[in-house]
């Protein structure tokens, strides 16, 4: 079961294989990729743990992706990602006789593996683009289905661009051991849905720079809380916007550089809002044949707490209640380093990524509970492209 935002944004930024950018006319190039990934997080602060194993999250990632044309003006990627997993997560945390914040464990029993698919199709307009999405994901309690279509239209000699997408998602899920709570058993069979919109617009500001803003909004239905936590219940309905900008500059410095900066602000009906900046410089420097391109980042990011969140104990199972960390006040930082070596036909990829999140962080609503769930982790990519 997806259980972890880390990972899922992991997987869905600094491990994906890359796709093609926008463009005037298809990409021309096949492409074919390999990337190996290793994700383990810290363990669980042994000090704050009840339960005897601190051991949390390994987790180890490879993707084969294949991007190709197809007539004259149709590109398609996808993407095969096969996963496996081992170790604890947090099932609790509550206070304890002396009012302090304790953390139960799943235990070191885990092992998962997962299966993901995708593949996209794009068709190349001399004014825009149109696209397509399919993606299965499965693993042994845990199945999806996910739908999408998006599309550009530029205006102005290309000089903006609107944007739009549109996906839907149906899952359905089968905790492992469903009978060793009525939890499980309740989510056994239980189905999740999604729907999510996006509208954006690019504006090339000078022959160096460009801006991109957007707004998001996701409605998320179905059973949204978590079987394998104790005395979690959530809301069946979950409404989440997203509102975005995100500035790109070109710069003559060495052999030609860029720096990156984005800023997202989010907020649900849940009591949740949260606000994000990233930064990235990309740095190119050729040696011959050879070009090398290194991309240091930097990424901060501070949430509010559900209205639900608690870490006290609630058996009433009219309540909505969960002391899920993900659900806390909190801040992260992630800093990370990607480099590129390219050569003729070939390039390496090598990325560094470590993420620490703290309650001491966040610049809202900041909690005096200690939330010893939240999640540290390092990953490591390393990864092969080879254009034919």
């Amino acid at each position: 079961m997806k259980k972890m935002t880390a990972l899922t944004a992991l997987s869905a930024a600094a491990m994906a294989i890359p796709s093609q950018v926008q463009a005037e006319a298809a990409p021309t190039a096949e492409t074919l990729s390999y990337r190996y990934t290793q994700y383990q997080e810290a363990d669980a602060p042994r000090a704050r743990t009840f339960t005897p194993d601190v051991k949390r999250y390994q987790i180890d990632i490879q993707q084969i992706g294949y991007q190709t044309p197809v007539g004259d003006s149709w590109y398609v990627s996808s993407e095969l990602q096969f996963e496996t997993m081992s170790g604890a997560s947090p099932t609790q945390t509550y206070k304890d006789a002396e009012g302090k914040s304790a953390l139960i464990m799943s235990g070191a029993s885990i092992e998962e593996q997962r299966i993901d698919a995708k593949v996209a199709p794009k068709k190349y307009f001399d004014q825009g683009t149109a696209g397509g999405l399919l993606a299965i994901s499965s693993e042994n309690d845990y199945q999806s289905l996910a739908l999408g279509v998006d599309g550009t239209l530029e205006l102005f000699d290309k000089h903006t661009t609107l944007i739009g997408a549109l996906s839907v998602s149906y899952d359905e899920l089968s905790p492992t051991d469903a009978n060793l709570s009525a939890a499980r058993q309740k989510a056994d069979g239980a189905h999740k849905r999604s729907f999510s919109i996006y509208e954006g617009i690019n504006q090339i500001l000078d022959k160096y720079s460009s801006l991109q803003i957007g707004v998001g909004f996701t409605q998320l239905t179905g059973y949204l809380s978590d079987p394998y936590k104790f005395e979690d219940s959530r809301p069946s309905q979950r409404d989440q916007v997203t509102l975005s900008a995100n500035h790109k500059q070109f710069m003559d410095v060495g052999e030609g550089a860029a720096m990156h900066s984005s800023y997202r602000y989010y907020f649900d009906d849940w009591g949740i809002s949260s606000h994000t900046l990233d930064f990235e410089w990309a740095q190119s420097v050729t040696f011959g044949q050879f070009q090398f391109i290194t991309t240091p980042r930097a990424r901060y990011y501070t949430q509010t707490r559900a209205n639900f969140y608690s870490l006290q104990r609630t058996p009433d199972p009219d309540r909505f209640n969960s002391s899920d960390y993900r659900l806390s006040s909190y801040g992260a930082i992630t800093v990370g380093l990607n480099n590129k070596l390219a050569f003729k036909q070939w390039a390496l990829h090598l990325n560094w990524q470590q993420y620490l999140s703290r309650e001491q962080l966040a610049l809202f609503e900041r909690d005096s509970d200690e939330t010893p769930g939240l999640v540290n982790f390092t990953s490591i990519t390393a990864g092969i492209d080879y254009k034919f």
